[in-house]
This record gives structure tokens, sequence and C-alpha cells, in this order.
């Protein structure tokens, strides 16, 4: 079977690359971690926008290209190479929530100003209180006079203080579901969080706010459609990873071939090579990881959310890993704020712990794994 990435996808990842590398230098990630908080500039995302970034996985009635989970991944990953900051991801997130929920007002008027670039859209799963993902919402949502009103609290919201609107999960009777809130709705409260790298997040306290409309997908799919989005934002994140860590990769084996000591390089002594080595191993591992999640959920698949956890594990660990490898192959000059080896390490700690640190990854693997495995008859 070919896993390889089609020639389409191809293209698309080269031409992102040369774009971040011409109009996203690292210098400008450097200068927003001392102006936080650190957004794209407006002409860049005006660019970004035209090139039909945001609606690269919605469908082409809405507007979209019509491509896949895949796809998108492709450009998350160069976001990480890039180290491009919010808002593309979350909004590129929350294009797929409305895409996929076939709710007619929204898919008809807020998805194609969202991908537009004229509304920013952001998605809040996440509480407080240590635990991820859907089965951890405790936030509610209840019916008063035909309106439905929320009430929780979401934290690390990204772009939520930009945001023209709000994707958060709250549930009911019958379980946990996607709303659509107006940030500026009466009830809501919205406070900037600080990431490490700099990136725009805020927690979103929610008192009785007026959703608009109902559940995205209606009472019977709306659970599904959250933990899809779930699944989809976390692989997104993963493929963020894996481009931090190839970026961090890359730099510390130019590093290894230009600096000399004792008369060599020191990428040709063992223990710089073995290092550059083993990292070149976890990197690709995680990349067949990624793309294996990535063609699990384009294909529906019932494994698809222990592969998604299996590859933000293995690459959250990774890109961490391969980012404090850098710093210490590079020594001294490592921790200086002229490299670029701590932008790839800030944004990989913070990526890491979202949606789901690998402790929480690897226990929905073990979950999934107690579920299906059947115990032999003995003869």
């Amino acid at each position: 079977m070919d896993f390889d990435l089609s020639e389409e996808q191809h293209a698309l990842q080269e031409m992102a690359r040369d774009f971040l590398a011409e109009r996203w230098p690292t210098e400008r990630s450097r200068q927003l971690l001392d102006a936080r908080p650190a957004l794209i500039d407006d002409d860049v995302w005006r660019e970004i926008v035209e090139m039909g970034w945001l609606g690269v996985a919605a469908s082409e009635e809405a507007g979209g290209i019509g491509g896949d989970v895949t796809t998108a991944a492709v450009l998350c990953q160069e976001a990480g190479r890039g180290v491009l900051p919010g808002p593309f991801e979350s909004s590129l997130v929350a294009a797929i929530a409305l895409d996929r929920s076939r709710d007619e007002a929204l898919c008809k008027n807020l998805l194609p100003e969202l991908i537009a670039g004229s509304r920013r859209v952001s998605v809040g799963i996440e509480e407080p209180g240590g635990l991820y993902g859907p089965d951890a919402v405790s936030a509610e949502a209840r019916e008063e006079a035909g309106v439905w009103r929320v009430s929780g609290h979401k934290i690390l919201v990204p772009e939520a203080n930009e945001a023209d609107r709000l994707l958060v999960a709250a549930r009911t009777s019958q379980g946990p579901a996607l709303w659509c809130v107006p940030a500026a709705a009466e009830g809501v409260t919205i406070n900037r969080m600080d990431r490490m790298d700099a990136q725009s997040c805020g927690e979103v306290i929610l008192e009785g706010a007026a959703a608009e409309g109902g559940v995205l997908a209606g009472a019977e799919r709306g659970e599904a459609l959250l933990r899809e989005v779930y699944d989809i934002w976390t692989v997104l994140l993963a493929a963020d990873l894996l481009g931090s860590a190839e970026a961090s990769l890359e730099l510390t084996r130019l590093y290894a071939c230009e600096r000399v000591q004792f008369g060599k390089p020191i990428g040709t002594f063992q223990a710089v090579s073995h290092r550059l080595a083993d990292t070149l191993v976890e990197v690709e591992i995680g990349r067949s990881l990624l793309f294996a999640a990535c063609l699990a959920l384009d294909e529906g698949r019932d494994n698809a959310a222990p592969l998604v956890s299996a590859a933000k594990a293995w690459l959250g660990d990774t890109a961490v890993a391969a980012a404090e490898t850098a710093m210490q192959i590079h020594g001294g000059v490592g921790f200086t704020w002229e490299y670029d080896v701590h932008l790839h390490l800030r944004r990989a700690r913070c990526n890491a712990a979202m949606q789901g640190d690998a402790d929480h990854h690897r226990d929905r693997i073990a979950d999934y794994m107690g579920e299906s495995w059947v115990a032999p008859v003995k003869a």
C-alpha cells in the first residue's frame, strides 16, 4: 500500500514551505515573543486566506478546496516547521467543524466568512482540572424558552480574545456536543492566558450565554461530531509537532556540520552523530504514525482514535526531545536569543500538552486495547 503524499499534496507542501520561509522568517517570531501575543501579521494573513488555506479541508460548496485531513495536516506540518502562530490552525479546525456539522445557517453564512478571513472562529473544548477530551467536559447547555444557554469554564482557547464566534463543548442529558456562541454575547467573559511561545489563547467563562441555534450537528449526531473534531484537532497538532521536530533536527544537523572542535566538525563525533541518528529515527516513526492516523480519519475507520492518540503521544515526546537535543548539541549558544532552537522548544512544550498530553493519549490507547482484546477460549 502506498502511504506517500499525492503529487498535489507534495506541491502544496513545497509551496507552503517556500511561502513561510519568505513571508514569515523566524526573526518575526522572536520579535513577537516580546510583543505578545504572537499573531500573524495582517498582510501575511490576507495572503494565507487568498491561497485558500483556511478552507483546505472544507467542502467546495462552502467555498473550500474539498481536501481531506491529510492535506490539512501537510499545512500544519509546515506551520510547525516555520513557527507560524495563530490563528491559522484554530481557524482551520473551526472550518472543518462547521463544514461537518451540516448546520444550514452556519454553513451558509459563518463558514464562507471564516474561509474568506472576514470572521474569526475558535474552538474551546478543554477545561480546568487536568483532564482532557470530550469525556471530561462539564460545561452544560440548557434550553430556556426556546434558547439554548451555555454555562461553563474553558481554558487555553486559541485566539479567544480575537475571535468573533466560539465553538464550545458543553453537555446535555444526551451527552457532550459543540455549540456556537458569539464571543461578544452577554454572559461571556474572556481573559487572556499566557503561553510559553507567546501564542494568543484565553480563558472563557460562560454564564448562561445564548448559543446561535442549537447543537451544531443536532441531538442525534452532536457527540459524534465533537469527538470527530477533537481527533482532527489532535492530529493537526501532531502534524505541527512533526514539523517542529523536523526543524529542530535540521538546525542541529547544520550546526554540527559547521561547528569545529579539535580540527573536525562536531558531527563526526559519535556522541553527536548517534544523537542525531536517534532523533531521525524517532521523527520518521512519528511521520508514519501521523499519516496512518490521517488516513484512518479520512477513511472513517473504527481504529482512528487510538491511531490519533499514538501519533500525538509519540510526536509530543519526540518534538520536545528533538528541541532539547538541539539545545544540548548547540551548547552555550543554544540558549541565546539569536538562535532558533528556543523557538521550537517553546512551541513543542506547549503543543505537546494541548489536546491531551502523552499520558492521556497512552491511556486512550490502553482503553481501546482493553475493549478490543478478547481472551482466548480454552480448549
